[in-house]
């Protein structure tokens, strides 16, 4: 009996020990995972970056449930993203009438609306949408982030300098250079219509609010030439290449030209070398410096300089083109001739055969592209 007896206390042990284990691994509170809808596949596509089965599982979803209004949201903006705004439109609109909506799908729809009016080109529909999505809830900063995109689509710099400064505030911060942005972008505006009184007033104005700003710099930097101050356009531009050094290359040209109208050749040597020790990896730098010991007759100096850009970058054409001359001038014919074949080098030496299935290019014909698997015309 004892024996029997340890069976079955032992069987019950193991019995209890069992349905334990079961219960805090889930048991009966534990709901079953949800069957993959195409709804929830839709989802993983998206977050998967893949919209094109993204769009295609939300299609299938609406099929099965016309009522779905979320898979719905995401087909417009699908559609919108992959460049057809109009059919976005249509059906963002369409949402527009369905009376069983929440608040969140209500704001989402409205959203949608607003991205499709801008990609449209319809901007004062767009900005007319976002006032009220925003008069409805002002506590949505997200609202007032879709009318600041609709007034920078719409080119109104004033009401996007407006929104943003709001935006600001509401945010507790302070950043003038992305304010100093939308002045810039004003002036630039003028430039294009020819007013360039309207144009400075509105670079100084982007200046005043971030000093180094290097769209500001350059374009008062060019009012300012054709206005014969060019001291001042000197200024400006140096000002750009030494706090911007990534953006000197776009006042190197103009420098020059302004240092050689005003007979100022040493300035000129001094400030590339001043902007040079800000970005020595800059081999545009070094070819603007090279140009300028060229005119001034200083052609082993060029020589040297022009070294220093080959190091950077090899297969800078610019630069050996200027070393054949530097070297021809020189009188120095053979290695004039060597720069000359080390940039035939790098032609390529015959006619390369293009795929008209998938326009990829190769040196030798073949009967089927090795890229596409498409056969050859001829």
């Amino acid at each position: 009996m004892s024996g029997i007896f340890s069976f079955v206390l032992w069987g019950g042990v193991l019995a209890l020990t069992g349905w334990a284990a079961w219960t805090l691994s889930g048991g009966f509170t534990t709901e079953r995972p949800a069957p993959d809808t195409p709804f929830q596949h839709g989802l993983d596509s998206l977050l998967r970056g893949d919209s094109g089965e993204a769009l295609r599982a939300f299609t299938e979803t609406v099929e099965i449930d016309t009522d779905n209004v979320d898979a719905y949201i995401h087909i417009g903006n699908l559609l919108r993203d992959r460049g057809e705004p109009a059919r976005a439109l249509h059906v963002h609109r369409e949402l527009t009438v369905r009376v069983v909506q929440t608040p969140a799908q209500q704001r989402a729809i409205r959203e949608g609306l607003i991205l499709d009016l801008i990609a449209l080109g319809r901007f004062e529909e767009a900005i007319e949408e976002a006032e009220e999505l925003r008069e409805q809830d002002r506590k949505n900063g997200r609202a007032l982030h879709l009318l600041l995109r609709a007034h920078e689509a719409a080119g109104d710099w004033d009401r996007a300098f407006d929104v943003r400064s709001e935006l600001l505030r509401a945010n507790g911060e302070r950043e003038n250079g992305a304010l100093a942005r939308y002045r810039s972008a004003a002036g630039e505006s003028f430039l294009r219509a020819g007013k360039t009184r309207e144009a400075e007033r509105q670079f100084k104005s982007a200046l005043r609010l971030d000093k180094d700003h290097p769209a500001a710099l350059l374009r008062l930097g060019d009012i300012c030439y054709r206005g014969d101050r060019r001291e001042r356009a000197v200024v400006l531009w140096k000002g750009l290449a030494l706090t911007h050094p990534d953006m000197a290359h776009l006042v190197l040209e103009r420098l020059e030209t302004a240092y050689f109208e005003g007979g100022r050749m040493s300035d000129m040597s001094d400030a590339y070398e001043e902007i040079l020790a800000r970005s020595p990896q800059d081999s545009r730098i070094h070819l603007a410096l090279a140009r300028m010991h060229i005119k001034k007759g200083d052609l082993a100096e060029a020589c040297g300089v022009l070294a220093q850009a080959l190091a950077i970058e090899p297969a800078s054409m610019a630069a050996r083109l200027l070393l054949v001359n530097v070297y021809r001038r020189l009188g120095d014919l053979s290695k004039a001739l060597d720069e000359m074949e080390t940039l035939l080098r790098g032609v390529p030496k015959a006619e390369a055969y293009t795929c008209a299935s998938c326009g990829a290019a190769s040196e030798e014909y073949w009967t089927r592209c090795p890229h596409c698997l498409a056969w050859s015309a001829a």
